[in-house]
């Protein structure tokens, strides 16, 4: 039989298809590639507050702004330490590129029971929690440095602070704050609190020697039980309170300063891309938020007859 040429339609129909096809299977292998790009990321959130929330969207959207193409599953844990212990388990088998931690209990997790996955790790106080050869992060304190720093603006004739602590929790704080008090021209009174049933004693003390009392995060000295005792102490004593968080200013601190969650998450996803980039996390030091926010309650500062400055009250992120 001979052969037959193909017609001009005939011809322009098999070039369609060989085109479609070619642009099929580039497809394929362009859809192939870019999963293969896609980093695999496991996200520990200790709890659902918006806190949390603010800082793993600042993480995501500024991994998303530096390129990275990134696979996230989340573990919400509510609090529960069964739920970590299953999270890090189904961690290990995933085996993600990189662990995301905002929270104590998920940050303390994953980093005791993973050594061999990187971790970058916030929301959590001391830079000594966070810090492991696999770990870094940023912390919420900020320095005493700071601290001191924004008292001077807010109470320029301050010259004595005053704080209450737990030795077994801060003792180490308190030591570093004591001289950066003294190079700042501040003294600084500690009083040792062992159990909350030395928290009335230990402020009687402060509040008769302090021009200030200085609220450091301490799970012993300040928390949800001994906060109407210091606040009490603060406003009857007209000492005003330096409370450690927002919280503690809507309560009745004077000012509390208080981190960008959304920065802090920023923060960490530039460590973050820096590890998957090659960087040892143990190379790269937790680091404290670099953007500072606070809060006022102006009541709180009439009722002490204290003039706030204007540009203080302004700029504030949240007035009370």
């Amino acid at each position: 039989m001979l052969f037959k040429k193909p017609s001009a339609q005939g011809s322009l129909t098999i070039w369609m298809v060989t085109l479609t096809l070619a642009v099929l299977a580039f497809s394929i292998t362009l859809i192939d590639n870019v999963r293969a790009a896609e980093v695999q990321i496991a996200v520990l959130v200790s709890n659902n507050s918006q806190p949390y929330n603010e800082t793993i969207h600042g993480f995501k959207q500024h991994m998303e702004k530096q390129g990275v193409r990134a696979e996230y599953k989340m573990y919400a844990l509510e609090g529960d330490p069964g739920k970590a212990d299953m999270a890090v388990q189904e961690i290990r088998k995933r085996r993600p590129a990189l662990i995301f931690c905002a929270g104590s209990l998920a940050a303390e997790k994953a980093l005791k029971e993973i050594a061999d996955i990187p971790v970058v790790s916030t929301m959590v106080v001391k830079s000594a929690d966070i810090r492991r050869p696999n770990g870094t992060g940023v912390t919420l304190g900020f320095s005493a440095e700071t601290q001191f720093q924004w008292m001077r603006r807010f109470l320029p004739k301050t010259k004595t602070v005053g704080v209450a602590f737990n030795p077994r929790e801060n003792r180490d704080t308190v030591e570093e704050a004591a001289k950066v008090a003294q190079r700042m021209g501040f003294k600084l009174e500690a009083q040792e609190v062992l159990s909350p049933k030395d928290l009335p004693a230990a402020l009687e003390k402060l509040v008769t020697t302090v021009d200030v009392l200085w609220g450091i995060a301490d799970n012993v000295a300040l928390n949800a039980q001994t906060a109407k005792l210091v606040l009490l102490s603060s406003f009857r004593n007209r000492v005003p309170f330096v409370g450690p968080s927002t919280a503690w200013t809507k309560a009745g601190a004077l000012y509390s300063l208080d981190c960008d969650y959304t920065d802090m998450g920023a923060q960490c996803a530039e460590m973050a891309h820096k590890i998957l980039q090659g960087a040892s996390p143990g190379s790269l030091l937790p680091s404290v938020p670099r953007k500072i926010m606070y809060s006022i309650n102006m009541k709180t500062a009439g009722e002490m007859a204290l003039k706030i400055p204007e540009e203080l009250a302004r700029n504030a992120s949240t007035t009370y």
